[in-house]
């Protein structure tokens, strides 16, 4: 056992072969701390003093744990005992988190690396020490943005090992996070897709750049349970400390593709829905106008009394029947006209319109109808004409029932049909109005004026369906332009169909 003025002599002889190498350790950027093979510091240098905050008088043969936080001594004892059997050039405590202790007692995060320095006096041992407390502020920054993310996050390097996951990592996977640091990234894809990885990765770290991995192809990854699982795989370069590393975003989409193959199904189902809807409605087409158009004919020539003379009551009977038939025919045309549009079946055939000749063609037809309630039927076209690039039949149409619903919702008054030239910007149009003195739509009704099967009011004891408006306004949708209505209950309506002119 030596004695203490033995242990001095040999810390004089550490200290003064340690003091060859002051210049060299004067130079050093990191703070440098050599110690004998007791652990006593026997050389420092000036960037020492100032990251612990000691005068180097005060360091000077003191242990090297005076400047380890007490909590960990023990570990630190161990560690260079271990060093100084083995003594070599390497980092401490690699993969441990090392911290240093300041004279005011506070801790600090550090990065050590160690030198063996043989003299004649002994083994020295020479620590490189950095301060890292604002790079492993900015690594727990880093590292819970990665625990923030929805999605698995793998971060590997140039030779395919993992240097960093997050949980959802584990749990997409299976594994624990010790499983996977160091390991190749490859035991995260299936085996039948192993030999190919290699080469997309090494071709991904020649031209780094953000971009999904695998456009256009099916990506698996393979959980520690051996199953399998599609995969959504976004990549990009991370540059830390001049090294090229590659984040890995790794989303499941199972649920997405079960969804999409549902849905390719549904509409595989929704086809086969539309061609069979295609196929009754030719048949009701066919099979229903085809009766009641007989059902019209026969009762129109009874009630023209070709076969003999009707009493009253049968007179008024047929009329019913006839009545009826005809409003049936009058739905089914209406039923098929909507599901033709709705299904995209219905092309409208361009061609140039004469206001006017539309308008006097409308006349024509419903004038006897407006005659026969002591209506006034008026048209009202500007001159010179106005000419419209629209579908004839759609747009006829459009006008006949509006116009045919004011004269069946007025009982006095007129019925005024009109067209002028309008301009939405710089876009020409024209606005054809049908105006009427009737019953009106009440304010409340206005809203749904235009769906389908309604019926508001007055309009309730009448006949009709409640199919017009909603079938006008989705022909005037299918020439680009809409039906609007300005109506005061009691005092009259006026609907106004807005075109583009050609």
């Amino acid at each position: 056992m030596q004695t203490t003025r033995e242990l001095e002599a040999a810390l004089e002889a550490a200290i003064r072969e340690a003091t060859k190498y002051r210049s060299l350790v004067e130079s050093a950027p990191d703070a440098i701390v050599v110690v004998d093979d007791a652990g006593r510091i026997v050389l420092l240098n000036a960037q020492t003093e100032r990251m612990f905050g000691y005068a180097r008088h005060e360091l000077m043969g003191q242990p090297v744990e005076t400047l380890v936080p007490t909590r960990l001594h023990g570990r630190h004892l161990l560690h260079r005992a271990a060093y100084v059997a083995d003594p070599r050039v390497r980092v401490m405590g690699a993969g441990l988190e090392l911290y240093g202790l300041r004279r005011d007692r506070t801790e600090f995060a550090v990065e050590i690396s160690l030198s063996p320095i043989s003299t004649d006096t002994g083994l020295l041992v020479s620590s490189a020490i950095r301060d890292v407390t604002d790079r492993k502020r900015a690594e727990d920054r880093f590292r819970a943005l990665l625990e923030s993310a929805p999605d698995a996050m793998v971060i590997v390097d140039r030779d395919g090992l993992i240097r960093l996951v997050n949980s959802q990592t584990e749990r997409l996977f299976g594994y624990a996070r010790a499983e996977l640091l160091g390991k190749p990234v490859e035991m995260l894809v299936p085996a039948r897709l192993r030999a190919q990885h290699p080469a997309h990765r090494r071709g991904y770290f020649d031209a780094p750049r953000v971009r999904p991995m695998g456009a256009g192809l099916e990506l698996y990854g393979l959980r520690h349970d051996g199953g399998e699982f599609p995969v959504e795989i976004s990549l990009s370069p991370l540059t830390t400390e001049g090294e090229l590393l590659v984040s890995s975003s790794i989303r499941d989409i199972t649920e997405r593709k079960r969804f999409a193959r549902m849905l390719s199904e549904k509409n595989v189902e929704l086809e086969r829905a539309n061609r069979a809807k295609d196929r009754f409605l030719a048949t009701m087409s066919h099979e229903l106008r085809t009766p009641l158009n007989a059902v019209i004919g026969f009762t129109g020539t009874l009630l023209m009394q070709l076969p003999g003379p009707l009493n009253a009551d049968q007179e008024r009977q047929l009329r019913t029947v006839q009545g009826s038939a005809r409003q049936l025919l009058s739905l089914i045309n209406d039923l098929l006209d909507l599901a033709k549009i709705e299904a995209g079946k219905v092309v409208p055939e361009l061609e140039p319109v004469s206001c006017r000749e539309l308008l006097d063609s409308v006349a024509a037809t419903l004038h006897p109808l407006a005659a026969a309630k002591g209506l006034h039927l008026e048209i009202a076209a500007p001159e010179p004409d106005i000419v419209v690039h629209t579908d004839r039949r759609a747009l006829s149409q459009i006008v006949l029932n509006l116009a045919t619903n004011a004269i069946k919702f007025t009982e006095q008054g007129e019925i005024r049909i009109a067209v002028e030239p309008t301009a939405t910007g710089v876009t020409p149009g024209v606005a054809l109005h049908v105006s009427d003195t009737g019953i009106g739509i009440r304010a409340a009704d206005l809203p749904r004026l235009f769906e389908a099967f309604q019926q508001f009011g007055d309009a309730r004891a009448r006949e009709g369906s409640g199919l017009g408006l909603h079938l006008s306004q989705k022909l005037a949708e299918m020439l680009g332009g809409r039906i609007d209505c300005e109506s005061t209950h009691r005092r009259g309506s006026r609907f106004t169909l807005t075109l583009a002119a050609s």
